[in-house]
């Protein structure tokens, strides 16, 4: 696993920012030649997020491809997302993209990255994660091999994520 394999979720100082592309889904840009996003998709998202809609690496053809996004300011109570509609036989794809953070814990999704991955994924540093404790360079390597602790950790105390152990652990 990579960084650019957890990029549909995007930790920041700011926040947090989750979109995803379905695109078998009615809100698909490409449903007609203009391609435009679902009305109301990026309604409202908070300037200090906004930049990654914007941003190369997430963009296919110069066009930010997303039918959903979500978005958490830092210390806001709740998710956002902008006044998007749907009729009743209309979706955005984002229970069939979003189901597992939704409902499911560490068995379940370390269950399908390896089978997305398609490599072992340690439950023990999924659950580690998701537990919101302290990082630990174990953690950090069972994740992803040869990955940069010190970078991982940096990254980690900026987005708020329990102060990473010492160099020892």
């Amino acid at each position: 696993m990579t960084v650019r394999d957890l990029l549909p979720l995007l930790p920041d100082p700011a926040g947090v920012f989750l979109y995803g592309f379905d695109h078998e889904s009615d809100a698909s840009p490409w449903r007609d030649e203009d391609r435009e996003h679902w009305p109301g998709l990026l309604d409202g998202l908070p300037a200090p997020l906004s930049h990654y809609a914007q941003e190369p690496e997430f963009q296919f053809e110069g066009f930010f491809d997303a039918t959903v996004c979500v978005w958490r300011e830092r210390g806001a109570a709740e998710w956002r997302c902008g006044p998007v509609e749907f009729g009743p036989e209309e979706r955005d794809g984002a229970e069939e993209l979003f189901g597992l953070l939704v409902d499911a814990g560490p068995e379940a999704y370390a269950g399908f990255a390896e089978d997305y991955f398609e490599r072992p994924v340690d439950r023990g540093a999924v659950a580690a994660v998701l537990a919101g404790g302290p990082l630990t360079r174990r953690t950090v390597e069972a994740l992803s091999v040869g990955a940069d602790f010190g970078a991982a950790a940096a990254r980690a105390r900026a987005m708020g994520f329990g102060e990473p152990a010492g160099p020892g652990s």
